[in-house]
């Protein structure tokens, strides 16, 4: 498996996102010299694991294009020293820096650069959320010039309602673009519903284009964990937080991942307690009241957000509850639908994921029951969580 390592190029942006999770921007920005010593720190531990995978730099910010130049002489080092290991660059940007001069680099290397370009929708979700308008931003000259590019949309509380018709829109234009919910958001009662009903206009247009590459989780999500007997334990950690991705500072300091930096939680002195986590250990990561829940297998979460906002990495935002559940509803349904339209022509890893999504589905639901069942009995309207 390919490592992901986040470059923290500098914490300064030239926007100010409304959903933002790097709450404590400075003006600090990354040397020359620390970047090409975390570049060389992480390929040489490629070497000597023998990843023939190799490393994804993924140039961060911040806004990174505010450190273009580092940007031009630390990729020029890289492709001229490293050629033993495989190397694979990512800059993420808000894309309203992309000028002549930055646009001629980037058409020149267009090969060697894989663009992550954040756009959130039209013009009115695209001022709500980012204070600019999609007419600042080159996507077009992306488009057209960069073959591997990603626009990249951000679903916001304020954004909530309509995001599909924004999603569908930019498929119309044969764009290549996802979508995710906000980390950290404050999702409120109900939000889960309004997400789960935009899922489902999707759904039907994702069966009704099977030639347009649909959001990731319609593409990524797999249920045939839920075929095992394995116990909630082993579900405590969702992504490859400090083994297949780590972040460096701009100071060059190793962290677990990019949402445990000064910039997101205004702890300077936090690494003496993450380097005593044991982050291989997943049951770590889980509380006692989520240990429990029956639908456990289904929930993604993010223990630097729980650090940052309880002060506990296993302390799950249950917020979020309802995000999760809609996901597996209607994204299990979605692979049903598309897996019996060749119903006839099944492979044997075909079934196994039929047989996945209708166990996801009848955990959806029978959790469902309990949690109406809960809410009646506790009067409990504005709840959102159940134990199990």
């Amino acid at each position: 498996m390919q490592k992901m390592c986040f470059v923290m190029l500098t914490y300064k942006c030239n926007l100010n996102c409304i959903y933002c999770y790097q709450k404590y921007k400075t003006s600090q920005r990354m040397t020359l010299e620390t970047a090409k010593s975390v570049v060389s720190r992480e390929v040489q531990l490629a070497r000597e694991s023998n990843n023939k995978d190799g490393v994804r730099f993924d140039l961060f910010g911040g806004e990174p294009l505010l450190q273009f130049n580092l940007i031009k002489e630390l990729c020029a080092w890289i492709w001229e020293t490293i050629t033993d290991v495989k190397v694979d660059i990512y800059i993420t940007t808000n894309g309203t820096l992309l000028d002549d001069e930055k646009k001629e680099w980037f058409k020149s290397h267009k090969e060697r650069i894989n663009l992550i370009m954040s756009v959130d929708g039209k013009d009115d979700v695209q001022v709500g959320n980012r204070g600019c308008q999609l007419s600042d931003l080159p996507i077009k000259w992306v488009i057209d010039t960069l073959p591997n590019y990603l626009l990249s949309m951000t679903i916001s509380r304020k954004s909530l309602a309509n995001f599909a018709d924004d999603l569908i829109y930019f498929h119309e234009q044969n764009y290549s673009i996802d979508a995710k919910p906000a980390q950290g958001e404050d999702w409120r009662d109900g939000d889960g519903q309004i997400y789960e009903n935009q899922l489902y206009k999707l759904s039907d247009y994702y069966l009704a284009h099977p030639e347009i590459r649909p959001m990731y989780i319609f593409k990524e999500s797999s249920y045939v964990h839920l075929l095992n007997n394995e116990p909630n334990e082993k579900y405590g950690k969702t992504c490859g937080v400090a083994e297949d991705l780590v972040a460096y500072d701009v100071e060059g300091r190793l962290f677990p991942c990019h949402h445990f930096l000064p910039n997101v939680n205004g702890k300077t002195d936090i690494l003496d307690y993450l380097n005593k986590l044991d982050f291989s250990d997943s049951s770590k990561f889980v509380d006692e009241e989520c240990i429990k829940c029956d639908i456990l297998k289904l929930c993604r979460t993010c223990s630097a957000r729980n650090f940052n906002e309880r002060g506990d990495v296993s302390r799950r935002d249950k917020r979020a509850c309802q995000i999760m559940l809609a996901e597996a509803k209607v994204v299990s349904q979605f692979q049903i639908k598309k897996l019996m339209q060749n119903k006839d022509n099944l492979s044997a890893h075909d079934l196994l994921n039929l047989k996945a999504a209708i166990k996801c589905q009848q955990l959806c639901s029978d959790f469902e029951k309990k949690f109406c069942a809960h809410k009646k009995q506790n009067g409990e309207a504005d709840s959102h969580k159940v134990e199990a």
